[in-house]
């Protein structure tokens, strides 16, 4: 087996034990890595793919947790986000916003670690902007995780209301962007085995990752979740300067 394979496999291991255990951060960590030796466009449709086998799994891990209410305005908002977010692609630059959005996050998620917390009334309209916004960031520069994250880490979430409600949204997401791909002729066969490929060790790490989180307490999890989007913010920094 190619050396180049075999380590992409065990990036995309390491990435799923972090999306397994936090709820998030698989495309994150993988996405930057896995560009240094594949082409952007076909990075980004092997990662939409594998975020819906992600998705898949921590839905059926986490189902039982899932406030359906409160997650489908977010879902539905995040759908109409994700296909305005392609139209900013036309008319802004992609390095500024991503450098603009890795700032944000680095900032939100320091100001979250001191406890600070937005008090917001209507749950409604947030989860709605919440979704909207994730699914904008999503559409246009493939960065939706952390604007949803945020939020849900500023309302307080329980860790295991945290994983199901961001991975619902992640399942619906990302099967938007599957079927997007493929009404545009880019989800081709070579790029299905590729995903093919690494679907084994992107489950495994999920399953694995899972465990992991069942064994943190809610506190250790809160961090592990800041810690991730801090270093998000940091690597879509560095990723546009370089």
């Amino acid at each position: 087996m190619d050396s180049m394979i075999i380590v992409a496999i065990v990036i995309m291991f390491f990435a799923a034990v972090v999306q397994g255990t936090a709820g998030f951060g698989r495309a994150l960590i993988a996405a930057p890595l896995i560009a240094l030796f594949t082409p952007a466009d076909e990075t980004v449709v092997i990662m939409i793919m594998l975020g819906v086998v992600s998705a898949v799994v921590m839905v059926a891990k986490t189902y039982r947790n899932l406030h359906i209410k409160r997650m489908l305005p977010m879902v539905f908002f995040g759908i109409l986000g994700s296909i305005a977010g392609v139209q900013i692609l036309f008319v802004l630059p992609v390095k500024e916003l991503k450098i603009v959005m890795g700032a944000f996050i680095i900032l939100s998620a320091v100001i979250l670690a001191t406890g600070f917390r937005i008090k917001i009334r209507n749950e409604k309209i947030a989860y709605s902007t919440a979704g909207f916004i994730g699914g904008l960031t999503n559409g246009a520069i493939s960065f939706g995780g952390p604007p949803t994250v945020l939020f849900l880490q500023n309302q307080n979430e329980e860790k295991k209301v945290f994983r199901a409600n961001l991975s619902f949204y992640f399942l619906v997401i990302g099967f938007v962007g599957s079927m997007n791909l493929l009404l545009n002729g880019m989800l081709t066969g070579d790029l299905s085995v590729q995903a093919g490929i690494f679907a084994l060790p992107t489950v495994l790490g999920i399953f694995f990752g899972n465990y992991l989180s069942h064994k943190l307490p809610e506190g250790i999890f809160r961090k592990i979740v800041l810690s991730v989007l801090f270093a998000a913010g940091i690597m879509a920094i560095v990723m546009s300067l370089v």
